[in-house]
C-alpha cells in the first residue's frame, strides 16, 4: 500500500512539474482526492468521519431492507386478496388444544390449496353467525362458505341468501337441519366410533367368558346432549354392540335407562351428569356401591364418575373399580388412564377433520368428483346429505403414548403423577433371633438322654398365593338405523 501511494505521489510531483503556473491546479486536486479516498480504506484517516460515512451508509442499507420487507408484505397481502375466498364460520375461538390445532390446520391447509381462508368465531351467539354469513355474501371473491352452526335450526332463512349466490355451503361438524341448501357435510363417524367403544368394553369386561359362565355384570349410561345428533349416532353404535348382552341378561342395567332420551344429559353438563350417576349409584348400587362399568360420552363426565367412586372408598385395582370409559382424549382424561383409573378414551382429533374438510372443499370447486363415504345416515330433516367421515383412536394404557409422538401433546401433560414414596418409620432395635433346640436323631456316645444343638431359626420363606382378580364387566346397547336426528330433536 505504501508503495502505491508513493508511486501515486510521484505522479503527482510530475503532474505539477508539467503543469506549473496554473495556480490551484485542478489535475492535483484530483490526484490528493484519489490518494485520501486510498487512505480511507486503510484507517489511515479521520476515524470520526469515517464511522459517520459507514453509519450514513448501514442506516441507508436498513431502510432499504424495511422498505423491501413492507413492499414484500403488501404485495403478498394483495397477492391473497386477488385468491378466491373461503369463509370458515365457526360457534367459537375455542381455547383447547384440539381447537388450536384444528384452526390452524384449516389456515395452512387453505392456503396450501390457494385459497383465501376467512375465519370467523360467533362466540356461541347465532345472531352473530348469521351476520357474519351476510356480511361474507359481499365479497365478490367468496367461493365456497364452510359452517360449523352454533344452532342448527337458524341457518334456514339466511342459507336461502347464500342459494340466491350460487355459493356452496358445506356444513362442519354439526348437522345443519331444516333446509335443503348444503352441498356436503364432513363429520366424525360417531356410530362406528360408538361401535369401537362397545367391541372395547366386551373385551376388556370379558363378556362373552362372563355369559359362558352365566355370569352377570352391571352397566350404567352417561350420553352427550339430547340434542345433538353426534351424540345420538355414538350411542347408537354403543348399543349396536352391546345390546345382544343385554338381551340375554350378560349385562343389567339396574337403573333401567336403556334408550338416549333416558341417558342423555341435559345440554352435556357435566355437573347434571354427575348429580344423575349419583342419583343412580345411591338408589341401585348400595350394596355393591358401584356398577361394573361405567360408559360416558365425554371425558369431563368419565372424570366426574371417577369423583364418585373415590367418594365410595374405592380404589384403583380394587376389584370393584368399575370399568369407566370416555370420549375426546382431554389431558387429565389420559393421564387418568396412566395411571390405571380410567379404562379408555377416544382420540378424535380435529387435525383430521380440518384435512378432510379442505380436501372436499377444494375437489369440488375444481369440478372433480367428492369422495363421500355416507350417503344415508345424516338427515337434516329436508333431505339426505352425503357425507365425508373421518374415524376415531381408542386411546388406553397400551397406546396412550401416540399422543405425544403425534405432537398433540407434550409428554409432562399426560404423565402419570408419580405417587409420594412413603417415609419408613424410625426402626428400634434389631428384635434378637429366637432360638429352638433341634434333636439329635442319635445321640452321641456317653450321653444322658437326648443332646440339643442350639441353632438360631430360620426364617419361614413366606409364599404369596396371587389372588384372582376378577374384572369388571360392561353393557351398552344396541339400536337401530331408524333412528333419525329430526326426530331426536
Amino acid at each position: 500500500m505504501k508503495k502505491q501511494i508513493a508511486a501515486i505521489l510521484s505522479g503527482v510531483l510530475v503532474c505539477s512539474t508539467f503543469l506549473t503556473g496554473c495556480g490551484k491546479n485542478e489535475a492535483t486536486e484530483a490526484v490528493k482526492e484519489s490518494v485520501e479516498t486510498e487512505k480511507e480504506g486503510t484507517g489511515d484517516l479521520d476515524t470520526e468521519s469515517s464511522q459517520e460515512q459507514k453509519s450514513e451508509k448501514q442506516d441507508n442499507e436498513s431502510s432499504q431492507a424495511e422498505d423491501s420487507l413492507t413492499d414484500d408484505t403488501q404485495d403478498s397481502q394483495a397477492s391473497r386478496e386477488n385468491l378466491d375466498k373461503v369463509g370458515v364460520l365457526l360457534p367459537e375461538e375455542g381455547e383447547d388444544i384440539n381447537s388450536s390445532l384444528e384452526r390452524a390446520e384449516l389456515k395452512s391447509r387453505l392456503e396450501e390449496a390457494g385459497y383465501n381462508p376467512a375465519l370467523y368465531f360467533a362466540g356461541n351467539d347465532s345472531d352473530t353467525q348469521i351476520s357474519q354469513i351476510q356480511e361474507l355474501l359481499q365479497d365478490e371473491k367468496l367461493k365456497a362458505l364452510v359452517i360449523s352452526p352454533v344452532d342448527p335450526y337458524s341457518l334456514t332463512d339466511v342459507l336461502e341468501q347464500v342459494e340466491e349466490q350460487s355459493i356452496p355451503v358445506i356444513d362442519y361438524d354439526d348437522l345443519i337441519m331444516d333446509t335443503a341448501n348444503v352441498k356436503y357435510f364432513v363429520a366424525f363417524n360417531t356410530r362406528a366410533i360408538g361401535k369401537e367403544i362397545a367391541d372395547n368394553i366386551v373385551k376388556k369386561a370379558e363378556l362373552d367368558k362372563v355369559r359362558e359362565d352365566r355370569g352377570v355384570r352391571t352397566i350404567e349410561f352417561l350420553m352427550g346432549a339430547p340434542d345433538d345428533d353426534a351424540s345420538l349416532f355414538l350411542f347408537n353404535g354403543i348399543m349396536e354392540g352391546l345390546q345382544d348382552y343385554i338381551d340375554d341378561g350378560t349385562l343389567i342395567c339396574r337403573s333401567g335407562k336403556t334408550t338416549f332420551e333416558e341417558t342423555a344429559i341435559a345440554e352435556g353438563d357435566t355437573s347434571t351428569a354427575k348429580k344423575q350417576l349419583e342419583s343412580v349409584i345411591d338408589e341401585y348400587y348400595h350394596q355393591e356401591k358401584t356398577p361394573d362399568i361405567i360408559c360416558t360420552a365425554e371425558d369431563a363426565f368419565a372424570l366426574a364418575a371417577m369423583d364418585i367412586v373415590e367418594a365410595k372408598q374405592i380404589q384403583p385395582g380394587d376389584e370393584t373399580w368399575p370399568l369407566i370409559t370416555g370420549v375426546n382424549a382431554e389431558a387429565e382424561a389420559v393421564k387418568s388412564i396412566a395411571e390405571g383409573k380410567l379404562g379408555f378414551t377416544v382420540m378424535m382429533d380435529r387435525r383430521d377433520l380440518a384435512e378432510a374438510c379442505v380436501t372436499l372443499v377444494d375437489t369440488y370447486l375444481k369440478g372433480d368428483d367428492v369422495e363421500i363415504s355416507n350417503y344415508s345416515q345424516y338427515d337434516n330433516g329436508v333431505k339426505i346429505i352425503g357425507t365425508a367421515t373421518c374415524d376415531g383412536k381408542l386411546i388406553d394404557k397400551d397406546n396412550y403414548q401416540i399422543l405425544v409422538d403425534n405432537g398433540f401433546y407434550l409428554a409432562e401433560m399426560i404423565a402419570p403423577d408419580v405417587s409420594p414414596t412413603p417415609t419408613p418409620e424410625e426402626a428400634g432395635p434389631a428384635p434378637e433371633a429366637s432360638v429352638t433346640p433341634r434333636a439329635s436323631l442319635t445321640p452321641e456316645p456317653g450321653a444322658i438322654g437326648n443332646t440339643a444343638d442350639v441353632t438360631p431359626k430360620e426364617n419361614p420363606e413366606i409364599t404369596t398365593e396371587e389372588v384372582p382378580s376378577v374384572e369388571n364387566g360392561g353393557n351398552e346397547e344396541s339400536s337401530t338405523d331408524a333412528l333419525a336426528v329430526g326426530k331426536a330433536k
